[in-house]
């Protein structure tokens, strides 16, 4: 179905074969060269020694004879040498230089006179030593050597020498099929991992994006069309958190399984990352391509049972077909990961189709993102203030700062369009950390201004909450801003908490040690529940102004049940969305902690805040 692409896979280890093969001929060659070279001069070395020390034996034992001319003691001595195997002559010359005695093989006679003495052949070695008595030189000892021994030790030696080399060979041969084996295996072995994924062992990136180059220059000689599927697992980081990697890998093979299965003959399979697939199938029209990403969210739908767990992977989806969307692979990538993003913004587990607006959003999005970006750094963006009012005796007790994108040329952008935008891109730490800054610095300012300790609320985000030196963060914050610690409210949604529960609950034990104040946002919206309050160390709870705005008519059962679950749990609750006097009237009767909402107050700059504070301490001190 999707066989990765192929190569020569036994090039690199025949090329290695024979060069090892020739390197170990090159080098014994070279090794026998100098081996020759060093045993034949050796050869010669050691002969011309033994020949020195016949002349000087014969030298030293010959001159009394010569001494007292006595021929016979002489020849006697010198006959002695017949035993030696390489002797070809010896002859003692007077001091004339008039042969006076000799010994000699046949054939190898020497010459009457010293200066006839002819140089010897090249299978010869002469040596002369002089014979003397008490610094007298009474003669001449000349002594000649066969060197057919060297040329027999020789050829013994190379004969030796081959053996040993064939020998080598045959030993470098076996080893070098060896290596050419295990090297061919290696290649096998990296062939495959450099196009297999080691998990679900189908096709990797690399190897999909190669049989997708392959498809579409297929279909487009063909005049046809191809669709490239991306799919990405909704739910596989909580399966490989909370249950182990090793069932976060068990949940990829089973899902690689199901689009094996879903997948026609001829299409293309493969894993291309952590938790995203992706298919490549010819098809006839859109509607093919559909009914085919239709098929994979349907076998993604089913439950899979993981190590004796039930676990629900689903699967966003984007679709995109060549060449209707995209002209080039590089397109239909793009194209096909737009569709993708718009899946699982949509909700997941569903099914997203490319089409050209969904370019222009994402383009807008990257805009936002940059001029976002610029704006942070050179001081486009405000910190507005929603004033927070005691619910039975409308005093304002505090306010939540609210972050504002005035933008140079479109006006205020709203935080339900930056601020997802800036979650995506990372930024949103930055943003975070600089609201923090400026509402620490502010509220410091407003005991100074109305007498009161006023507290002001901060929202945090998931990805704030991730960073390990957050709760650092706020205490240089604090410090750096002289605010009480008492006077911030760190304010986390539900779905937030619910991310990552026991990293949530440490946070919040340290921050609550230190004496920052806690509150769960728009409660009553994601996952609330008995166990979770029990276990969240929180001060406040804030009701979603979902709940708010029908009261005094059909949401009063649920908003009371929150107020008195809170009042069980010994917490404060904030009341969002107030707009008219009958929301406030009743929140009042309900025994509701606290208010806030455009009835009391709209976000307003820093300065118009420090205006209402001082409007509404002058109404407090002339009532009393």
């Amino acid at each position: 179905m999707n066989n990765p692409p192929k190569r020569d896979g036994a090039q690199l280890s025949t090329m290695l074969g024979a060069g090892q093969l020739a390197a170990a001929v090159s080098a014994l060659v070279i090794a026998g060269l100098i081996l020759l070279v060093y045993q034949l001069l050796a050869q010669q070395q050691a002969l011309a020694n033994e020949a020195r020390v016949q002349a000087a034996i014969v030298a030293d034992n010959i001159s009394a004879s010569l001494m007292f001319r006595d021929r016979e003691a002489a020849s006697e001595m010198l006959r002695s040498f017949r035993s030696a195997p390489v002797l070809q002559s010896v002859a003692v010359y007077d001091a004339d230089g008039e042969l006076f005695a000799d010994y000699s093989t046949p054939g190898h006679a020497p010459a009457a006179r010293l200066d006839a003495v002819a140089a010897p052949p090249w299978q010869s070695l002469r040596v002369v030593a002089d014979v003397g008595y008490r610094g007298a030189r009474l003669g001449r000892v000349v002594l000649v050597n066969s060197t057919i021994g060297i040329r027999d030790a020789m050829v013994r030696y190379i004969a030796l020498l081959v053996l040993a080399s064939l020998g080598a060979l045959l030993v470098a041969q076996l080893l070098v099929r060896k290596t050419r084996a295990r090297v061919a295996a290696a290649e096998r072995e990296l062939e495959y991992l450099a196009h297999t994924d080691p998990v679900t062992t189908l096709i990797n990136r690399r190897a999909t994006y190669a049989q997708l180059e392959r498809v579409l220059a297929e279909r487009a000689a063909a005049g046809g069309r191809a669709a490239l599927l991306l799919i990405d697992l909704d739910n596989f980081k909580a399966v490989n958190d909370a249950a182990g990697h090793n069932a976060g890998d068990e949940l990829l093979r089973r899902v690689a399984m199901e689009l094996r299965a879903v997948a026609r003959e001829g299409d293309v399979v493969g894993r291309i990352g952590g938790d995203e697939f992706a298919i490549v199938t010819p098809v006839a029209d859109h509607a093919e391509a559909r009914a085919l990403a239709q098929r994979v969210t349907e076998a993604l739908r089913q439950p899979f049972q993981i190590e004796g767990s039930e676990v629900f992977a689903t699967a966003s989806v984007g679709a995109c077909t060549f060449p209707d969307d995209a002209a080039t692979m590089a397109q239909l990538v793009s194209s096909a990961d737009t569709a993708l993003y718009h899946a699982k913004k949509a909700g997941r587990n569903r099914l997203a189709e490319f089409a050209p607006e969904m370019t222009l959003h994402i383009q807008r999005r990257l805009r936002l993102e940059r001029e976002l970006r610029r704006a942070l750094e050179t001081g486009g963006l405000e910190v507005f203030y929603q004033p927070q009012f005691d619910c039975a005796s409308e005093r304002m007790v505090g306010a939540e700062a609210l972050l504002r994108w005035r933008h140079p040329e479109h006006g205020f952008i709203s935080p339900a369009e930056f601020i997802p935008v800036a979650e995506d891109s990372g930024l949103i730490v930055a943003l975070g950390q600089w609201v923090l800054e400026q509402a620490c610095r502010e509220a410091a300012q407003w005991r100074g201004l109305c007498g009161l300790e006023l507290s002001v609320a901060v929202n945090v985000s998931v990805r704030q909450l991730r960073e390990k030196d957050f709760l650092d963060v706020v205490i240089r914050t604090l410090e750096a801003t002289g605010l009480p610690a008492g006077q911030l409210e760190l304010e986390v949604t539900e779905s937030v908490l619910m991310e990552d529960v026991q990293s949530a609950v440490q946070f919040m034990r340290e921050a609550r040690a230190i004496g920052v104040r806690l509150s769960i946002d728009d409660f009553g919206t994601g996952y609330s529940s008995l166990a979770y309050l029990q276990s969240f160390p929180i001060n406040q709870l804030k009701i979603d102004r979902g709940f708010i705005e029908s009261l005094p008519g059909d949401g009063t059962t649920i908003v009371n049940a929150v107020i008195s679950l809170a009042r069980d749990f010994q917490l404060s609750v904030v009341a969002e969305g107030v707009e008219n006097r009958e929301q406030l009237a009743w929140l009042q009767r309900a025994g509701c902690t606290y208010a806030q909402g455009y009835l009391l107050g709209k976000p307003m700059p820093a300065d118009a805040l420090r205006q209402t504070m001082r409007a509404h301490t002058v109404a407090a001190e002339q009532a009393s």
